[in-house]
């Protein structure tokens, strides 16, 4: 049989079981949370999608759900007698083996009809536009990466009730530890209190500050506290990262590794370090073409099987609209960081992207970075939930008394204090750490 005519084929459906699952709320009010969670389109038929609504009209009141005077009442002031009527009400309490016990049952088969009629509609779609040719070759590899999440039972629901939202919040309230991820420093973890679910993280600076290497050591970070860390990088292969963190973490001179002067104990060293962080749970994207849409695309696929709890993208000004050089870079910049932050929002998952600082920064007496200072900066300090800065006086003051020091400038924080946070900085092995307890995070 061919496509087209599988697609002519009625989508599933199950009319009975819609009947069933509203039938047994008028058994048992309480059920009713099971089934207004569901989408709308979740009903197929003109009397259940009328009676859906009546029930949540009289729950959004107040009023009980399996009083027959109030629900007919109520579906005359809603337009939606015509179906919700006495006889209708009678043939729902009629039908056989109707339980409240079940009503949970009923919403999961019922989410998982609806789930397949978006899957079906959604592969007709993305046939639809190869067929026509009327989307370009990125757009329809990100329409078509979209048609299985509708089969994603963690999805967020499309609408949250006050009622959720305030238990949620008193859940936070009541957790003995933070819904966060370490950042591996205790002085910025005190400051900042880690990465956030659902939250976009900005570190940026200027060249040879060490934003990779600091970025980098927050995904390690992570993945030594068995979560799952994706680099998304533009600037260097993952070779390379991982030579830089293993020379960082086993103080060995990255310049001797690439010079092949390194001694045997120095190789003994990388040796141990790759052997003790060789199996962390760290995939990367490499491609040097991507564009924010096709990174979006590849965290959505990991996330669905379970491989992605951070991500890092490095760094921001090479990350492409994919949009063909109709706008302008600032435009650009400001679609890629809306299109990650949206990311971190839908698979609730922290986001770290890297940027690079304008030559603004150099042209001050006092170079320490301001907010102004993103490069083609956009909308980035908009839709960022914290951005931070790298700044290192020595760099700039050869005779300061601040050697060996990295100010971490908190210059955003959505729902926390700005400020500054001091680490210690090993130039020679581009290594950060506490100095509260100067021991490495890499360590």
């Amino acid at each position: 049989m061919t496509a087209a005519a599988q697609l002519t084929r009625p989508l599933p459906t199950n009319a009975d079981l819609e009947q069933k699952a509203l039938a047994s709320v008028l058994i048992d009010p309480d059920v009713w949370p099971h089934l207004a969670e569901l989408p709308e389109g979740t009903w197929t038929t003109q009397g259940t999608q009328a009676f859906r609504s009546v029930l949540a009209s009289l729950h959004a009141s107040g009023h009980p759900l399996d009083d027959h005077a109030l629900i007919l009442q109520r579906a005359a002031e809603i337009g939606a007698a015509q179906h919700v009527n006495l006889a209708y009400l009678i043939g729902l309490q009629g039908m056989a083996g109707i339980t409240a016990y079940y009503a949970p049952h009923y919403a999961e088969e019922l989410r998982h009809l609806h789930a397949r009629r978006e899957l079906a509609r959604n592969s007709f779609r993305v046939i639809q536009h190869a067929i026509e040719g009327d989307l370009t070759p990125d757009e329809l590899a990100t329409l078509a990466s979209q048609i299985g999440t509708s089969l994603d039972a963690r999805k967020r629901q499309q609408f949250t009730t006050h009622a959720q939202a305030v238990d949620a919040a008193l859940a936070e309230v009541e957790s003995s530890t933070p819904n966060a991820i370490s950042t591996g420093f205790r002085d910025l973890d005190d400051t900042m209190l880690g990465f956030e679910p659902g939250a976009m993280y900005v570190l940026a600076a200027r060249p040879a500050m060490g934003k990779t290497a600091m970025g980098y050591n927050f995904v390690l970070n992570a993945a030594r506290q068995g979560l799952h860390g994706v680099v998304a990088s533009l600037e260097m292969p993952a070779k390379q990262l991982a030579l830089r963190a293993l020379a960082t973490a086993a103080s060995v001179d990255l310049n001797k590794i690439r010079q092949r002067t390194t001694s045997g104990p120095d190789r003994e060293r990388l040796r141990a370090q790759a052997s003790r962080t060789r199996t962390l749970p760290i995939q990367y994207l490499e491609s040097t073409d991507q564009t924010g849409a096709s990174i979006a695309r590849d965290a959505r696929r990991l996330h669905a099987a379970g491989q992605l709890d951070f991500l890092m993208i490095d760094y921001l000004q090479l990350v492409e609209s994919g949009k063909g050089g109709n706008e302008n870079r600032v435009q650009e910049v400001s679609q890629v960081s809306r299109t990650l932050k949206k990311l971190a929002m839908e698979l609730q998952v922290p986001v770290l992207v890297l940027s690079q600082l304008s030559r603004a920064v150099e042209q001050r007496p006092n170079h320490r970075p301001m907010l102004s200072d993103l490069r083609e900066s956009g909308a980035v300090e908009q839709d960022a939930d914290v951005v931070m800065f790298i700044y290192r006086d020595e760099y700039y003051n050869p005779q300061t008394d601040q050697q060996g020091i990295a100010e971490i400038i908190i210059g955003k924080q959505r729902n926390g204090p700005v400020g500054t946070v001091k680490l210690s900085y090993n130039s020679e092995f581009v290594r950060f750490a506490s100095l509260s307890s100067n021991q490495p995070a890499f360590l």
